[in-house]
């Protein structure tokens, strides 16, 4: 699988044990949204998303405010 890269970054989602590489936050959010759907209950400490930037020669790592993700899930329904 190959995963094309987007104006320099890319996403991680964290669910439990399980974790995947996204192009956009939204595409993260709605694999996460799926993943509680089918397994219902997670730990809330090993749920996260993470903005990954290589646009500079220093890779920087940042969480995506759960704020963002509320924001996003509310703009779903």
């Amino acid at each position: 699988m190959e995963l094309k890269i987007k104006n320099g970054a890319f996403y991680v989602m964290e669910a439990g044990e399980e974790k995947a590489l996204y192009d956009s936050v939204p595409n993260a959010i709605e694999a996460l949204k799926n993943i509680v759907n089918q397994k219902g209950e997670l730990d809330h400490k090993k749920v996260n998303i993470f903005m990954v930037n290589i646009a500079k020669e220093k890779w920087e790592i940042v969480t995506i405010p759960w704020a963002e993700i509320a924001m996003e899930l509310l703009k779903k329904k």
